[in-house]
């Protein structure tokens, strides 16, 4: 039998150690409206970046903006995404670009206008038939390298009849693919609430890129979070005239559910653990037969 003083005495310094880490899990985000650093993949490796772009005149604008030094707050450079299992919680930012100044135009902000100021043909709280759309499938179980029927769309809708209760009209629902002519900004059908979480900010520039929660997501029919997931995404505005949309072909994120694979750290504090028990069994039996 393991001496009952044994985990007493060595298991202590472990934790003083740091070798029973409590950072081998990754802690929810704290949303504070900067992508970049909210979601960070040096410090939080369960972060996962989806590239979207990697110019940010891909979508087009208008050349006084671009004379201006402003970059469309619909330019999207990519997505992040950081599962939390203990909460079941997957959180998601929208990283849209910086301007030649470094500054980031508010989301949704289509003349790059990095004050937010509202126009006539550019107004506020992502209203109008502004749109970000982002649709979410599991694997396709007889081909994984497609997607799976689409299982929930998230964000806000162009088509405002649909929009949730959420900060500028975010909602989580069910697809309506029966509007998949008219695109992802339009395919907004019943909120499902269940999985209704939250747009943390309307953007602005003390907070101007997006982010936003889903709950329950491994409980969402047609996902295993294990295989992975695929995204698509659409953002943009038929009505500023002034600046292109984005798009997200759908592109296969890795798996997002932590695995039960003990931590390195942990396997560490077990295998000194374990010596350490050795040791002192051994020596107790060279004090018997001295």
């Amino acid at each position: 039998m393991v001496p009952r003083r044994l985990f007493s005495r060595t298991a202590t310094p472990l934790v003083v150690l740091g070798l029973f880490s409590a950072g081998a899990t990754a802690a929810p985000i704290s949303f504070t409206g900067n992508v970049a650093n909210d979601f960070n993949p040096q410090t939080n490796p369960a972060v996962k970046v989806i590239s979207v772009s990697d110019n940010p005149l891909t979508i087009g604008q208008s050349d006084w903006i671009t004379n201006r030094g402003w970059v469309s707050g619909w330019s999207i450079q990519d997505i992040r995404l950081s599962y939390d299992q203990v909460t079941d919680t997957l959180a998601v930012g929208i990283n849209n670009f910086k301007n030649a100044s470094g500054q980031v135009a508010p989301f949704g902000q289509a003349n790059g206008d990095p004050t937010g100021t509202a126009t006539a043909y550019d107004v506020a709280h992502m209203g109008g038939d502004k749109s970000i759309a982002l649709a979410i499938a599991g694997v396709n179980a007889s081909n994984s390298s497609t997607p799976g029927a689409p299982v929930i769309i998230a964000g806000v809708p162009a088509d405002k009849s649909m929009a949730g209760t959420g900060t500028d009209g975010f909602t989580v629902s069910s697809l309506n693919t029966a509007n998949s002519s008219s695109g992802l900004a339009y395919e907004f059908g019943k909120q499902l609430p269940q999985y209704t979480g939250n747009l943390a900010y309307d953007p602005s520039p003390s907070h101007p890129q997006l982010e936003f929660t889903i709950k329950n997501f491994s409980q969402i029919a047609g996902l295993d979070l294990s295989k992975g997931i695929w995204l698509s995404m659409y953002a943009g505005s038929s009505q500023d005239g002034v600046a292109g949309e984005a798009y997200l072909d759908w592109t296969k994120t890795p798996a997002l559910a932590e695995q039960n694979t003990p931590e390195p750290t942990t396997w560490l504090a077990w295998t000194v653990a374990c010596g350490a028990a050795a040791y002192r069994y051994r020596g107790r039996r060279k004090d018997k037969r001295a």
